[in-house]
């Protein structure tokens, strides 16, 4: 048996894969929530994850990015939500980016060692735009 497709049924294939996809897409931003808080100068100072709980019908904390603002860079921390204690945990992970030069940034990871109750750093990297980013082109 020969089978004959269509334009129509490429096309019929194809918006019910793309429905399919976003109703997906729509399932999972319902179950995530960003809340975001601002300091002084309008900088981010927080970005709040929250989880739809099925269970209580409500929205549960997860974690927490802490941003810390420093003359030459920022710091961003990573906290998870601790729902015994009603509370933030201490950083699990700690980002620092610095400045070191125009169009150069430093940026190192730690991460929280619980069994010493330290941070050990867990990769660093230079991060170098180029300096011809900013050039126009003339004619």
């Amino acid at each position: 048996m020969k089978a004959i497709i269509t334009a129509a049924m490429v096309i019929a294939m194809c918006l019910s894969t793309v429905s399919s996809y976003a109703a997906d897409n729509q399932s999972e931003a319902q179950k995530v929530e960003y809340r975001y808080e601002y300091d002084e100068q309008g900088r981010l100072a927080f970005k709040e994850m929250l989880s739809w709980d099925e269970a209580t019908l409500q929205w549960q904390k997860s974690s927490r990015l802490t941003y810390k603002y420093f003359k030459n860079g920022y710091n961003e921390e990573v906290s998870q939500w601790n729902a015994d204690k009603q509370t933030y945990d201490i950083p699990s992970q700690v980002t620092l980016y610095r400045s070191q030069a125009p169009n150069l940034t430093t940026v190192k990871t730690y991460k929280m060692n619980e069994a010493h109750d330290n941070m050990y750093l867990t990769s660093r990297t230079v991060v170098m735009e180029p300096l011809d980013a900013y050039l126009l082109a003339l004619k």
